[in-house]
């Protein structure tokens, strides 16, 4: 019943965001809607970073504070820096396995009994694993926020990896894995991923392979290590938003967290044989700090130019999906080089891609050019599906399309990138209708990315400052079209002979 009840109270909140997500689909496939939007003018939003008291505890965590009364509700959303960049080959996949058992079982609850208590104190908690750090969500009623917090000091810092649920979870990773390799989407990106980022831990992932391999050595106790390496109080950012007193929260957060990397008391007292040593410099923590792995993306030359063809004799579309090695987070001209991507492949109808592709040729449905961005090394893509016996056809259109851009011979104009531009300041702001989404990409802004509380406006400043000019300019420099990896998941016999006319060497894969 409490959770029927913040689901009511959360649907009031994101009614609006939704509702104009719904609208933002909507130019998906609504041409006139899509000219009614971008030619009215919006106005430059400005997004307002609510009032919040950052506390850093004696442990290391790093807890923000917002109060929000409109609610009796409780939110929080954070970080463990870190993510699947602290993997290895040989354990692809221990994090979400990790963060699937911590929230399954503990010390002081087995599956059954945690089922109960957040089923009747109306809590919700989950974890996600990215790139560069897990991520992590909750929320109670105002009435429950003790138990909230405690189930989550729970959770972090008395994970039982050797619980009866270990073998099922085993178990279910597997059958996930295993009907992963009969889906066409999976099979693209386990192909694409493995040969961009080769066997940097940001390809573990996608590779349904190696993550099958992977199991047989993921056992508690590789579980209990991984843990103790990685999830820390020092490497912990998360807010606490909604219905609370900041005073009484800090003073609650301390109470639940405060020993949460503490050695033991006898430990201590044998860490050290001189006592007045052990008294001058012992610090009551152990050593906290997480070892952060840095290992850069190496950009694959070899996969210049290549194409896999991934053999799959059902398919009925080939799906495609091609890019290249690209900058990390750190790219300066990454705001510029988005809105002009958008100009190109943005997805709507009067983006270069959809109107040569979709509205000329009648090629596709949807297809879209992306530019993400990580800690250690991002990717370029463009992704769509088209009838097999299109495949060649589309493929050299898209590389065609860009290379007009990047030559000069078809400028981005003023007029596309004010539509771009429009759409963004009609929408951005949508992201950011709840103090908790706005504090949650604070955090991630400062504690992950190093830059300012404020970011998000200046990302609106920027955008809103750039001319076509300076679109064309990026996009010119940092679009590569001779670089495309293509991958193509498809049947064989539909395909294959597109590109062999064209003396084109096409890596075929088998499905095992």
């Amino acid at each position: 019943m409490k959770k029927l009840i913040i689901g009511i109270m959360l649907l009031l909140v994101v009614f609006q965001v939704a509702y104009s997500e719904a609208v933002f689909a909507e130019v998906e496939y609504n041409k006139e809607l899509f000219e009614k939007l971008a030619v009215n003018k919006n106005k430059v939003p400005h997004i307002d970073i609510p009032e919040y008291k950052r506390v850093k505890y004696e442990n290391g965590l790093i807890v923000y504070l917002v109060e929000d009364h409109q609610l009796p509700i409780v939110e929080i959303k954070g970080y463990i820096n870190g993510g699947r960049r602290q993997e290895v080959k040989e354990l692809a996949g221990i994090s979400s396995f990790m963060v699937e058992m911590m929230n399954t079982g503990t010390k002081h609850f087995n599956e059954k009994e945690l089922a109960n208590y957040k089923d009747i104190n109306g809590i919700d908690f989950g974890f996600g694993v990215e790139n560069d750090y897990l991520s992590f969500g909750g929320s109670a009623l105002s009435t429950d926020t003790k138990e909230l917090i405690s189930l989550m000091a729970e959770i972090f810092k008395n994970p039982k990896f050797n619980a009866n649920h270990f073998t099922r979870v085993k178990q279910e990773v597997y059958r996930s894995l295993a009907q992963a390799k009969t889906q066409e989407g999976s099979l693209l990106d386990m192909y694409f991923y493995k040969n961009i980022y080769n066997n940097h831990p940001y390809s573990f992932d996608d590779n349904i392979d190696l993550n099958i391999a992977a199991l047989s050595n993921i056992t508690p106790e590789s579980l209990q290590s991984f843990y103790d390496k990685n999830i820390s109080p020092s490497n912990t950012i998360f807010a606490v938003v909604g219905d609370i007193d900041t005073k009484k929260m800090e003073k609650m957060l301390q109470e639940y967290f405060n020993d949460w990397g503490m050695v033991e008391e006898e430990e201590r007292q044998d860490s050290t044989k001189d006592k007045q040593v052990k008294e001058e410099k012992e610090s009551k923590y152990q050593d906290i700090e997480v070892e952060i792995k840095n290992p850069l993306v190496k950009m694959e030359r070899e996969n210049y130019g290549k194409v896999i063809l991934v053999n799959k004799p059902d398919a009925t579309q080939a799906k495609i999906k091609m890019g290249y090695n690209f900058f990390d987070n750190s790219f300066e001209n990454r705001i510029a080089l988005t809105m002009a991507n958008r100009v190109y492949g943005g997805g709507d109808f009067e983006s270069r891609l959809m109107d040569n592709l979709r509205t000329e040729k009648g090629f596709v449905y949807g297809i879209y050019a992306n530019d993400t961005y990580n800690q250690l090394g991002g990717v370029y893509y463009i992704s769509t599906e088209v009838k097999p016996e299109n495949t060649y056809q589309a493929i050299e259109a898209i590389k065609e399309e860009m290379t007009l851009i990047k030559s000069g011979e078809k400028k981005i104009k003023e007029g596309e990138l004010f539509k771009i531009i429009n759409l963004y300041n009609a929408f951005y702001p949508k992201s950011y209708k709840s103090k908790l989404n706005v504090i949650n990409r604070v955090i991630y802004n400062v504690e992950l990315q190093d830059r300012d509380a404020d970011y998000i406006n200046k990302v609106i400043e920027e955008y809103n400052h750039l001319s076509a000019s300076k679109a064309q300019e990026v996009f010119a420099k940092y679009t590569y079209p001779k670089r495309f990896l293509t991958v193509i998941v498809g049947k064989k016999e539909d395909i294959l002979a597109q590109f062999e006319e064209q003396g084109i060497n096409v890596e075929v894969v088998e499905i095992k």
